[in-house]
């Protein structure tokens, strides 16, 4: 009888939402992960930047490793201020921090707008603001709205941040959701994940079977 009450409880638990995980262990220092395993091992061979759609074949110094789920974020969720304090709260941090499904290529001058913005949906009337560089993206005071072809990418990065490591969604979930079906994983994001397991261990479930999204509550 107990067995089954287990049983039971377990489901009703995972009915109402997606099971949390333990995260990747494997990445333990942010800035070699990024230098290393970011830019040498997941884009060696070039890739395209998530917010402009900019091909590229290597690191240079237009380029940064943009999180989606911002340090900012990360910070206030953790509650702490610098990378010492915060591992020392929480000696998990740095592999959050270093987690490669959190980050995507983007332009440095992109990221500039985007680093301290809140991902959100801006009126039709709001110009895109790197028009200048045939680049769909708008931004208004701490907002920023990508274009249609990477908001599910977003999406997705930040359902698997919320899920591994019990991290607040920052913005709307139903919006983050339409966002997921507005663009679902493509062959690209798919490879990447691949790769990604390959570096640190860990997949984007979400990636791997999109409809797990529908069983995220909605805060």
């Amino acid at each position: 009888m107990r067995v089954v009450t287990l049983l039971l409880g377990c489901l009703a638990t995972c009915i109402g939402t997606v099971v949390l995980a333990g995260g990747q262990n494997q990445l333990s220092d942010p800035k070699q992960a990024i230098s290393q395993a970011f830019w040498k091992d997941l884009y060696g061979q070039g890739g395209s930047t998530l917010y402009c759609g900019k091909t590229f074949t290597g690191e240079d110094g237009t380029l940064v490793a943009s999180p989606i789920y911002s340090i900012k974020q990360l910070k206030r969720a953790m509650r702490c201020i610098t990378e010492r304090q915060c591992t020392i709260m929480n000696p998990r941090y740095p592999f959050i921090e270093a987690d490669l499904h959190n980050h995507y290529p983007a332009l440095a001058r992109v990221e500039l707008k985007r680093r301290n913005a809140q991902f959100a949906e801006l009126s039709d009337d709001v110009p895109s603001t790197f028009a200048d560089i045939d680049c769909d993206m708008k931004t208004s005071y701490q907002l920023v709205e990508p274009r249609d072809e990477a908001k599910g990418n977003i999406a997705r990065a930040i359902f698997y941040m919320h899920v591994e490591y019990d991290l607040p969604i920052v913005g709307l979930v139903p919006m983050y959701k339409a966002w997921h079906r507005l663009d679902p994983p493509d062959a690209e994001e798919k490879a990447r994940n691949d790769r990604i397991e390959a570096l640190q261990g860990t997949r984007n479930r979400f990636i791997d079977d999109p409809s797990l999204v529908d069983r995220l509550i909605a805060d």
